[in-house]
């Protein structure tokens, strides 16, 4: 079990980052890909009128079940969502339990039904993490779904769930991709006059 010398306010983008900064210094990489699916989110969620500190925290709460003590059924969304729940933030946990492809590898695992959220945040930390490798570069989904077969192989829980998950998830990044788009040539639009 994680014990923090302070109490963090996991709703405050500084003390969230400097958490998780400390907390994945030992995985660079791991923090490189948290790091720029945070900054990525949050940027979006500015761009599209969003609760963008809210999303910033989250998104940098999204791979913090990876953590080893916080461990307790070994995956990740779920580990994540339940420390964060019982530190008292259930509105972080409902963003970050349902990401990328969680839902499905959820039911291949037999674990715990995940609801798939229709929280544009969600869908945000989704849309950014599915085309951003570990280490931080930002890629297509299809170069992030040939990253993941070539680490975890083709009949591996995660690419299963990827596979199951794939026309969901194609949908997340045309909707964004949509409204991202619409909202850069609102804001050209609007700086030009």
């Amino acid at each position: 079990m994680l014990v923090m010398k302070d109490k963090i306010n996991f709703r405050d983008p500084d003390q969230t980052l400097e958490f998780i900064k400390n907390s994945f210094a030992d995985s660079p990489k791991r923090l490189e890909h948290i790091l720029q699916v945070a900054e990525c989110v949050h940027s979006s969620a500015n761009e599209l009128g969003l609760n963008a500190p809210l999303a910033y925290c989250a998104a940098l709460l999204h791979d913090v079940g990876y953590l080893e003590e916080l461990k307790v059924t070994g995956f990740h969304p779920i580990d994540g969502a339940n420390f964060l729940s019982r530190e008292g933030y259930p509105e972080i946990a409902a963003l970050i339990v349902c990401h990328s492809n969680s839902p499905e590898q959820a039911h291949i695992k037999k674990l715990p039904e995940i609801s798939i959220s229709e929280d544009p945040i969600a869908k945000l930390i989704t849309y950014w993490d599915v085309q951003t490798k570990q280490g931080g570069e930002l890629v297509s989904y299809d170069q992030r779904l040939e990253d993941i077969v070539a680490r975890y192989g083709e009949e591996s829980d995660v690419t299963r769930a990827h596979r199951m998950a794939e026309p969901r998830i194609r949908k997340i990044i045309k909707e964004f991709s949509s409204s991202l788009d619409k909202a850069a040539k609102h804001s050209t639009t609007a700086s030009n006059t």
